[in-house]
């Protein structure tokens, strides 16, 4: 069977065409019987709308008219409920036992309307992706049923009046006045549980795989749970009842995206071979919305995946979140990347524990390069890796001599390591000595980190423990000539150096032109050609920009040193180019991510735009030495009017500090507490958006603008904030 379909190339909709179309529907419907008003009780008047993202500038408005007609549903004319059903067919087909209800007869529970529905099957072949009916949602108070759908519908769309923002806080219909429900922000998406029944959880998807990555599934899924105790269903006279739905036409559901592979090879992680005792993924919340999965991806989902990734188009399937395990259990593994370089030539990317890594399987991956690995050694002491990880011996040998087969093959590949006290700095140490001789791209050191939840002991100080890592990673720089790089990164460069923006150089990768120059870990690069950046951030950008022979300005253990970049000498293995993976490395130049000038750019530029004179910038402890050094250095007309907030990880507690892991609801307690302390409001909150992905959402698949809806200050997101990856 081969993965990529032969038939014609499916004709694409615009994207999301079809739920625009059940937006306009419902807020069309909306509109003719409801008044809006905002926290103070002053009338709105919105005349568009926009879907909720990362970044609002990027997004399209959409105009609000009238009730979108739509096919397919007999029902009595002026039936509310009747149309937002029809919007929902358009959409979705429930489903009993499995079987979609292609036909049915339906009446409302107050016998006011009645209808039925008769649709043409899809055949297209595709899987079908089919999710269970969430239980209904609890009122506070009685609603309507349009009240009730808006309050939903929200959660995805933002309303616009003459092109800014507004947030309704009431509605006024024939009802009387109804307050609009904000979810409490220490609460997750609605939709981010694992409690679905088992029986309508049979081969479908779960509903928390999407409320992070495809947020319009869930508000179908909440329409549904809505509308299933107003309607009765009957097939051929008798009740049935609904137990899920599916999506009807896979092609509505192609979305804009990076074209990366990676779109489709993800999908293959979703089960591992180990359960190392200090993985990151136990003890995860079970609201976290991220899926859990017992076994790989079905056939027939992946052949619809590559069915549907279009990378010179910039389209893909819309993206689920699974964990992400280890990527080549998946015996398709060879077939899909022979498939996938059919169509694209951008490297593939795989974070392996290594042991799924036999000579054949390299021997194969050979075949469809570029491709870069990160491989999980921890240790060469085999029985102790056995132990720590929960592997088989045979399995071992592989993972430790993989690395062989892949400098054989001249495969790129860096090496993870996790400093756990399960494995000692000696122990760490030999590993080093031993993986360097086999040229890897840089050795990443982390620091261990546990949720609250997390099952095994991890009762060490961590300030101990990681400062301990920290100097062992510094005196191993001057021992080996490939890059140690300690994560998270901010630790390292905020705690241990007096300026925590310097261009500091943690070592260059072998075979670069950077290597060649003569570069050291722990120099201090103040001048690339004619720039003098300040940051790392510039410094990676100039690096980036230059050709030919380039002058570095050095600073060396307080001595000023010259050095010649050729950026135009040929790489040796295993440096391969300024990108490996995730990761960029100019000319073989590894340092740091840091905050950049965009970030000055942008907060400057948003201080200005709300005429702040007083805002709170949400940062973390890790963060906050840089945070402070930036804001002086680069807006310092606006430093005496900024307080740091500093956000801590409450949702999934114990050691993590990263503000990427931090949820709205974390968000929010540290602005309320930071309001108590100070007994102060701030005119503008300013958000880093390292912590949301490219719909806005965090962890538990809430939206950042409901800090904004919660708090009626503006709330920016910080969009040009750096993502870190170290």
């Amino acid at each position: 069977m081969a993965l990529l379909k032969t038939d014609p190339p499916v004709r694409l909709p615009r994207a999301r065409e079809a739920f625009h179309r059940y937006i306009g529907s419902i807020l069309g419907l909306a509109f003719c019987g409801v008044t809006f008003q905002d926290h103070r009780g002053e009338a709105l008047n919105p005349n568009a709308y926009r879907l909720r993202c990362r970044d609002p500038r990027t997004a399209s408005d959409y105009g609000l008219g009238e009730s979108v007609p739509l096919a397919g549903l007999d029902r009595a004319p002026e039936d509310p409920i009747g149309d937002s059903l029809a919007a929902l067919l358009d959409l979705t087909i429930p489903e009993n036992a499995k079987v979609p209800l292609f036909s049915a007869d339906w009446i409302a529970v107050d016998g006011a309307a009645a209808g039925s529905w008769d649709y043409t099957p899809d055949l297209s072949g595709d899987f079908a992706f089919s999710y269970p009916l969430p239980p209904a949602e609890e009122q506070a108070s009685p609603h309507t049923h349009l009240v009730s759908l808006l309050e939903i519908i929200l959660d995805e769309v933002d309303l616009l009046e003459n092109g800014e923002v507004v947030h309704p806080a009431a509605v006024l219909t024939e009802s009387g006045f109804s307050p609009l429900k904000l979810r409490p922000l220490a609460q997750p998406h609605p939709l981010a549980e694992r409690t679905e029944n088992a029986k309508a959880a049979i081969r479908r998807q779960p509903l928390f795989s999407v409320s992070q990555t495809e947020p319009t599934i869930p508000i179908l899924a909440r329409h549904w749970s809505l509308l299933a105790p107003l309607i009765r269903i009957a097939k051929n006279g008798e009740r049935t009842e609904m137990e899920g739905f599916r999506l009807r036409r896979t092609s509505d559901w192609v979305v804009p995206s990076h074209g990366h592979p990676s779109e489709v090879y993800e999908h293959l992680a979703r089960v591992c071979n180990v359960a190392c005792s200090f993985c990151y993924l136990f003890g995860n919340p079970d609201t976290l919305a991220i899926a859990r999965a017992k076994k790989s991806i079905a056939r027939d989902e992946l052949d619809t995946r590559m069915a549907y990734y279009r990378p010179k188009e910039r389209r893909a399937l819309f993206s689920a979140q699974w964990e992400l395990n280890e990527f080549l259990v998946d015996p398709r593994l060879p077939e899909v990347m022979k498939s996938l370089r059919e169509t694209t030539d951008r490297p593939f990317f795989f974070t392996t524990n290594g042991n799924p890594l036999t000579p054949r399987i390299v021997e194969q991956l050979a075949e469809v390069k570029p491709v870069h690995f990160v491989v999980s050694t921890n240790t060469v002491d085999e029985p102790l890796r056995q132990e720590v990880m929960n592997e088989r011996p045979s399995r071992t040998w592989t993972a430790l001599h993989c690395l062989q087969e892949l400098r054989k093959h001249e495969i790129p590949f860096g090496v993870s390591l996790v400093a756990t006290p399960d494995f000692p700095l000696e122990d760490l140490t030999r590993t080093i000595e031993t993986v360097s001789e086999l040229d890897p791209n840089f050795i990443r050191v982390n620091e261990p980190g546990f949720t609250r939840d997390h099952p095994s002991p991890m009762d060490f100080d961590t300030d101990v423990l990681w400062g301990s890592v920290i100097e062992w990673t510094q005196s191993m720089r001057e021992k080996t000539h490939v890059p140690i790089i300690a994560i998270p990164s901010a630790y390292e460069e905020n705690f241990f150096y007096d300026d925590p923006l310097a261009a500091r150089v943690i070592g260059t990768i072998p075979g670069s032109p950077a290597a060649a120059c003569g570069l050291r870990p722990g120099d201090v690069i103040v001048g690339v050609g004619y720039l003098r950046p300040t940051t790392r951030s510039e410094v990676v950008s100039a690096l980036m920009l230059m050709k030919g022979q380039v002058k570095l300005r050095i600073q060396r253990s307080g001595q000023s040193v010259e050095l010649t970049l050729d950026t135009e000498r040929l790489p040796a293995y295993p440096y391969t180019g300024p990108y490996i993976g995730k990761y960029m490395v100019p000319h073989g130049v590894v340092t740091a991510p840091s905050i950049s000038s965009g970030d000055a750019r942008g907060i400057a530029q948003q201080i200005e735009d709300v005429g702040s004179h007083h805002s709170w910038l949400v940062t973390s402890s890790l963060m906050l030495p840089a945070a402070r050094a930036f804001i002086e250095r680069s807006v310092p007309e606006h430093a005496d009017g900024i307080d740091f907030v500093v956000a801590t990880n409450d949702y999934l507690g114990g050691n993590i500090r990263v503000m990427d892991m931090c949820t709205v609801g974390d968000i929010h307690a540290a602005l309320v507490r930071h309001q108590e302390s100070t007994g102060r409001i701030p005119d503008l909150i300013l958000v880093p958006a390292t912590g949301f992905n490219a719909h806005g959402r965090d962890l538990v698949g809430r939206h950042w603008g409901d800090l904004e809806r919660a708090w009626n200050i503006p709330v920016r997101l910080l969009g040009h904030t750096t993502q870190f990856v170290f």
